[in-house]
């Protein structure tokens, strides 16, 4: 008896997409327990998404095989839709892999696709640019506005090493104001994170508190003008402290407003640089699914 489809969508630059033999031993597991399956490589930014757009309604559902950017273009895509998404992550910091505790494995990704329990997942809008995970105003952004920039083939964390230096020399630190429904939260912050999950790169838990399925944004803003300063928040982050010091504001909502008297801001969302300040975030509740397993938390 049929199983129903299952699209494996590979971006073929990240570390399971370049590994032929894990997609093609994933396509004969599915195969021999009569899934129909169709697996496409990605060709071009925005091409996950309009792939998993494509996908009916019916589908058993799509396989994101890539980073992080792969998997918030695909379930983009899927916004509002029945169709889950099981994740493979494979790229540089699979913050979305290590938010749900999932590996990548073929034995894993095999079960999930079976026996995967879907779940509603919140989903961020800076602005209209839908995100999973997290955005982040100035600071980050500019980062990774210069990282993208001067790609050549896969991202390694490597590449942030010599950006991060130099932003962290130069960088000014306008001052950020951030209202969170309709109150001011801060009118000094040097950098701004709007999460929808409690983690980030290098295994930073910028947003403790913040879970994927409960409605709310989680804004934490850095108020600083030295660079000296981002230090010690950087230090303050890795002990998990940060939240508790005076110079750090945190408040959670469904409408968050970021303005930059002094000039308009790069924002990046899930690691691609998308939108300019000022910028209106807002969310919609539980607008994907994903497959996880029973004991995964958000």
């Amino acid at each position: 008896m049929a199983q129903g489809l299952v699209r494996i969508i590979v971006n073929p630059v990240s570390g399971r997409g370049r590994d032929l033999r894990f997609v093609q031993e994933l396509v004969r597991h599915l195969s021999l327990r009569a899934f129909a399956v169709d697996v496409t490589p990605t060709s071009h930014p925005g091409h996950a998404r309009d792939l998993a757009r494509e996908t009916p309604d019916d589908a058993r559902c799509v396989v994101s095989i890539g980073g992080d950017g792969t998997h918030r273009e695909i379930l983009s895509g899927l916004i509002g839709r029945p169709v889950p998404v099981c994740v493979v992550p494979s790229g540089t910091e699979n913050v979305l892999g290590r938010t749900f505790h999932l590996t990548g494995t073929l034995r894993e990704t095999a079960a999930l696709i079976q026996h995967g329990h879907a779940v509603g997942v919140d989903v961020g809008l800076a602005g209209e640019r839908p995100f999973v995970m997290f955005s982040g105003v100035g600071f980050d952004a500019e980062i990774t506005q210069e990282v993208h920039r001067k790609r050549h083939g896969p991202i390694t964390r490597a590449a942030y090493y010599g950006p991060i230096v130099r932003k962290w020399w130069r960088y000014d630190f306008p001052a950020i104001t951030v209202s969170v429904d309709g109150r001011l939260l801060a009118d000094d912050a040097g950098i701004v994170f709007v999460a929808n999950t409690p983690l980030y790169g290098g295994h930073l838990r910028v947003a403790p508190r913040a879970r994927a399925d409960d409605g709310l944004l989680d804004v934490v803003c850095f108020r600083t003008r030295s660079r000296w300063q981002i230090l010690l928040h950087y230090l303050r982050t890795c002990r998990g402290t940060h939240l508790d010091h005076p110079l750090v504001a945190y408040a959670q909502g469904r409408r968050i407003e970021v303005t930059c008297a002094q000039r308009d801001l790069p924002v990046q969302t899930d690691g691609d640089v998308v939108a300019t300040t000022p910028l209106v975030y807002t969310l919609r509740p539980k607008a994907v699914r994903l497959l996880v397993r029973p004991d995964a938390a958000t």
